[in-house]
């Protein structure tokens, strides 16, 4: 009987299915940088571990102490690693669950991140500071581009408005010319008169007053031509010294028979000593015929115009051109420098105060302007002494 016993006799075993926990607790953790795994409490491994190995091998850690509730504690482990170590003691059983993590690692992970972050920022703020740049290379750019083809056509606003000014001098220029014309022509025909109906030469005397009385009217149409010629060509920016009453002096030449024909009074008030200016001549002499013209047109016959010239302080001459006309009223002060205002209805084309007060500002100068309606007008150019422009 005792051999037939032990012949049917049976070894029963239990066990638990490591691979249904194992997913279990790895499927709730699945953080690269922690372990979760199930020890008994000689600390062989019921579950496969990241860090420790197989199942049924030892964890390289010391059992935790025993406890009722969950603790975390640190603990050294192989190299001298610092790891946290959370574990529980599985009730009813001699199994303990365990949570390992490796701080270091975590922590290199958010360095890993952090050194991404910067990276991601300098290249996005090299990429903005590129397009900024790109950008505003393109801007300045167009706005050169702009700015040059601006001074053209303000240039080219400049000599049309000057060329429309001595247009309407021509009448007095023409006559201006005739004059002299005239005289040569009394005294050539008064000497080949002499020289026809007389048997002898004339006296030298008389012959030399008469080439000579030629001779100066010659001179004279020279001057008005070549003043003339001077004044309406184009020119380059210069920088010149230059008398202001002599400057006024020869922009009031143009205008001598006009105050003459229409009776107009003109005076020409110069400070004593006045110092030269440096500045460019050519556009002056538009900005105060400009101006004078205006005068002219603002007055009626038998009118007044009064020119001064002073030392506004030590760096300043300042040319005001005062009448009796009839004034700007109050409301369009504000606008009279704006292109294409004017208050000139019929023929006016809004130009001339606009390209008068570019031409000062490029010079370095300022204007001003006084006026009343019924009253008059007075404009003030302020021009430096020293230029201030390139």
């Amino acid at each position: 009987r005792e051999d037939s016993e032990k012949e049917n006799a049976y070894v029963l075993r239990a066990t638990i299915d490591t691979k249904m926990i194992n997913a279990q607790i790895q499927g709730s953790h699945r953080s690269p940088h922690s372990d979760v795994f199930i020890i008994n409490h000689q600390g062989v491994l019921q579950t496969p571990s990241r860090l420790f190995g197989k199942v049924l091998q030892k964890i390289p850690l010391a059992i935790p102490p025993e406890s009722s509730a969950t603790e975390v504690m640190e603990v050294q482990g192989r190299d001298h690693e610092l790891l946290i170590v959370g574990y529980a003691y599985i009730q009813n059983s001699p199994f303990i669950l365990m949570e390992v993590i490796r701080p270091g690692a975590q922590q290199e992970s958010w360095l890993s991140l952090r050194r991404e972050l910067v990276i991601f920022l300098i290249i996005s703020v090299m990429g903005i500071l590129a397009v900024v740049a790109w950008m505003t290379s393109y801007i300045v750019k167009r706005i050169r581009e702009v700015d040059i083809k601006r001074a053209t056509i303000f240039h080219k606003m400049e000599y049309t408005n000057k060329m429309a000014a001595i247009g309407r001098l021509g009448a007095g220029v023409a006559h201006e010319v005739n004059n002299p014309l005239a005289i040569i022509g009394e005294k050539a025909g008064l000497l080949k008169d002499l020289l026809t109906f007389s048997e002898e030469l004339p006296p030298k005397e008389k012959m030399l007053s008469l080439i000579d009385s030629v001779t100066r009217s010659v001179e004279r149409c020279s001057t008005i031509t070549h003043r003339l010629l001077g004044f309406a060509k184009h020119m380059d920016v210069r920088h010149d010294k230059i008398n202001p009453q002599i400057l006024i002096q020869d922009v009031l030449s143009f205008l001598e028979k006009e105050a003459l024909y229409r009776n107009i009074e003109v005076q020409l008030l110069p400070a004593d000593n006045l110092p030269a200016i440096e500045s460019d001549r050519n556009q002056l002499q538009q900005v105060f015929l400009n101006l004078i013209n205006n005068a002219f047109a603002a007055v009626d016959d038998g009118g007044h115009i009064e020119i001064t010239l002073r030392l506004a302080d030590p760096d300043q001459v300042a040319v005001a051109i005062k009448d009796d006309g009839v004034g700007i009223p109050e409301e369009h002060l504000q606008h009279i420098f704006e292109p294409f205002f004017t208050t000139k209805k019929g023929y006016g084309t809004g130009l001339g105060l606009s390209i008068t007060y570019g031409i000062i500002e490029k010079l370095g100068g300022k204007i001003k302007v006084q006026s009343k309606a019924g009253e008059g007008t007075c404009f003030t150019v302020f021009i430096p002494i020293a230029s201030s422009y390139v």
